[in-house]
């Protein structure tokens, strides 16, 4: 991880990046960055929750991770996972949303708080709990995968109006971003769509490692067209470390409201149509 020699903190998060209208299709998916301001600490999370990730009903068809037990969400039968935290720096952190964790390695995973010098540097603004990656061997890429299989399985029997959802959105917040660092997304073995350090960097004009920039502590976007089944997240990384926070899933058969612009033009046209029925 490159350490910055300045340490000036970011006093406000703007709550959307220089380059939120920049996208990037990769196969089908489409991918945005930018995001909110986080209130819970956290430094940055997905516009599509409350800002303090919190979720105002499970039927709402959002879910979030963002590794503080405080965050569990109550009307899911999950246990917290505290297997992956580190000793001494990880008071009330724990994975503790509907997926499943694997990693290629036993020490591939953690999840703390703050930064500890060549092993993980918090996301910029973030002083809650993260997850960060370490490789096995340094310069080899090693891997950990998020799977949401048995989670959309189960779905309907907590939210019956979300059986047989998939995944068509997906957001974290990728902290001090590197070029040994990649996001991949697949439905069961096939890869759908993937971003790289190297490309993030490129499209936002970042500094690799950067502890403190919004162009390298950046919220990304993912959304999936209805065909990919989107159902798994794999972090890669072959350098020290990979960080990220605040994972949002949002299901296809959640709530969408109507714009109220067509609801409104909609009674207009009506209006037209019976002022003309009344001038016959």
């Amino acid at each position: 991880m490159k350490i910055l020699k300045h340490k000036n903190k970011l006093a406000v998060f703007t709550t959307t990046l220089i380059a939120l209208a920049v996208s990037q299709t990769v196969g089908a998916a489409v991918i945005t960055f930018g995001g909110q301001t986080a209130t819970d600490g956290s430094g940055k999370t997905s516009s599509e929750i409350n800002a303090d990730n919190t979720i105002n009903d499970i039927s709402d068809g959002f879910f979030v991770e963002t590794f503080d037990r405080a965050t569990a969400i109550d009307s899911l039968p999950l246990t917290p996972d505290d297997s992956y935290n580190v000793a001494g720096a990880s008071s009330g952190c724990a994975i503790n949303s509907p997926l499943d964790v694997t990693a290629s390695d036993a020490s591939v995973l953690n999840v703390r708080k703050g930064s500890s010098r060549n092993v993980a540097a918090a996301p910029a603004g973030d002083n809650s709990c993260y997850a960060y990656t370490t490789p096995s061997t340094v310069g080899v890429d090693s891997f950990v995968d998020i799977d949401y299989t048995n989670f959309l399985n189960s779905i309907g029997s907590t939210a019956p109006s979300l059986a047989g959802s998939s995944v068509n959105y997906l957001g974290f917040y990728w902290g001090s971003v590197d070029t040994y660092n990649s996001f991949e997304f697949y439905s069961n073995d096939i890869l759908v769509s993937r971003i790289t350090g190297a490309e993030l960097l490129a499209e936002l004009n970042g500094t690799a490692g950067d502890q403190e920039a919004d162009s390298s502590n950046v919220y990304v976007n993912i959304a999936f067209d209805a065909n990919e089944a989107f159902n798994r997240l794999r972090v890669v990384s072959s350098g020290i470390a990979g960080e990220f926070d605040n994972i949002v899933v949002g299901l296809d058969k959640r709530d969408v409201p109507a714009p109220t612009n067509l609801a409104i033009l909609g009674l207009g046209l009506l209006g037209l149509g019976m002022s003309k029925r009344f001038k016959k």
